[in-house]
């Protein structure tokens, strides 16, 4: 018997990658805070974001901002 997971995590991720874009965040210079992104409840899934700075998918300044990694 198959369990349906919905894929919360996967979209989530897409958006935040997504809203870093658009804000244009590519280094610690123009990084920016998850509230500041045009996420829906943006502290949501913190244990995501910590697994994507682990993965190297984004990083984390020292203010707590956010920016894609390259």
């Amino acid at each position: 018997m198959a369990f349906f997971v919905p894929p919360v995590f996967l979209i989530r991720k897409k958006r935040l990658i997504r809203s870093l874009m658009k804000a244009n965040a590519y280094s610690a210079d123009t990084a920016k805070r998850l509230d500041e992104l045009d996420l829906l409840n943006p502290y949501a899934f913190p244990f995501l974001t910590v697994r994507m700075v682990r993965r190297n998918e984004i990083s984390v300044t020292n203010e707590g901002k956010y920016y894609l990694c390259k």
